[in-house]
């Protein structure tokens, strides 16, 4: 049984509203304007004080004999990608639990307050009468979503949470849809001959899934770990999922070996990673699917020992030799970056070679780019950015 917020303060608004004062018209209108007045002013303040930022950009990419034409003095092709995109800043206005704001061209209006210590009511809507109203609190919420006074376009979703003792962390979850899900969590439910064993069940409208880890740590470093669990509404074992895990510290380094599988396929991998001369090293062998598959691979960088910032990475793989570069230089006001990766593939019938590299240089108002790879022409990308 669940109960959501119960015995909190009800507002009557109608009653409220005939507790004001009756006054003349004009007496109203100028009452009307002149709040408007204050606070439009005091929006102006608020928002020249917040000072929000907004991005201008505009980028143009093609071959380098494009520049041909501005040559000869026709700059469409360029200028027209160079005109400027801008991204404007959400901007708002907030005050003792009300908010004016304007996010990605729609203006909002937003109300929020604290009906006790730990419950927070929350409500939006925008200039297309889309609203949505929320009721958070420690242990429970609740979320409504509509649109003006469509009552069929309502919809609602609810959760609460809790800790029942000898049980678990147990959440119930449930919408307008008569959708539900019920999660109970039991983290360390038992510890057998060592080996500590986690429980997870989760019911819903489709069926009830199930999961249960075993982990344990065993001599000289050496770390076991296996889970079973059920598809939703599927009840044979033999339709689980397993999966297996064992890792140790070998020789500096790290072998793990992981199995995965259920009663259609199955998979299996091994790997070795080592700090090796500065860099990292990482070995890797897998088989699925009937395919067997391996990754050799080593990255390192070089800020220790070259006057650049520089990163390599080089391996093999069952399909071929692999390796990036990757180069970053301060030149003062211009900053300098180069990047070039090549490939070579074992093809059973043909054998193909890769290569592409691109130059990079830039400052704090725009860039300019040069890239090329094999078989593509030459291109030449140019942009700006900047927050105002």
């Amino acid at each position: 049984q669940v109960t959501l917020f119960q015995d909190r303060p009800r507002v009557d608004f109608l009653a409220l509203g005939n507790m004001a004062p009756r006054s003349a018209p004009r007496a109203r209108s100028a009452a009307s304007g002149l709040a408007v007045l204050v606070g439009l002013a005091i929006a102006v303040v608020q928002l020249r004080s917040l000072a929000p930022a907004y991005a201008v950009k505009g980028a143009w990419q093609g071959e380098p004999s494009t520049l041909k034409n501005a040559v000869k003095g026709d700059f469409s092709t360029i200028l027209e990608g160079l005109e400027p995109r801008v991204n404007f800043p959400p901007v708002a206005y907030h005050r003792e639990g009300v908010a004016l704001s304007v996010e990605d061209g729609r203006l909002n209006a937003d109300y929020s307050a604290k009906l006790d210590d730990d419950t927070m009511l929350n409500v939006r809507m925008n200039d297309e009468q889309a609203w949505r109203a929320s009721l958070v609190g420690q242990d429970a919420s609740l979320r409504i979503r509509g649109q003006g006074a469509d009552l069929d376009s309502l919809s609602w979703e609810a959760a609460q949470s809790s800790s029942v003792e000898d049980v678990g962390d147990v959440q119930v979850e449930f919408n307008s849809d008569r959708e539900y899900n019920l999660t109970v969590v039991r983290q360390q439910l038992a510890k057998l001959a060592g080996v500590e064993l986690d429980a997870k069940v989760r019911a819903t409208n489709g069926g009830v899934t199930g999961r249960l880890d075993a982990r344990r740590e065993l001599p000289y470093g050496i770390e076991a770990s296996y889970s079973l669990e059920n598809p939703v509404g599927v009840y044979d074992v033999a339709s689980s999922k397993h999966v297996g895990k064992l890792s140790a510290p070998v020789a500096g380094g790290e072998v793990a070996l992981r199995a995965v599988g259920d009663a259609s396929a199955q998979a299996y991998e091994g790997s070795y990673t080592r700090a090796v001369a500065g860099g990292h090293a990482d070995l890797r062998v897998s088989h699925q699917d009937g395919a067997l598959g391996y990754n050799v691979s080593f990255a390192r960088g070089f800020d220790d020992v070259a006057p650049v910032d520089a990163d390599v990475h080089v391996g093999v793989d069952e399909d071929g030799i692999y390796s990036k570069v990757v180069a970053r230089k301060d030149l003062g006001r211009v900053g300098a970056e180069y990047q070039a990766s090549a490939r070579y593939d074992f093809g059973e019938e043909e054998r193909k070679a890769s290569l592409a590299h691109a130059l990079k240089l830039s400052n704090k108002l725009g860039y300019a780019q040069l890239t090329h790879g094999s078989g593509e022409a030459p291109r030449m990308r140019v942009g700006y950015e900047f927050n105002a």
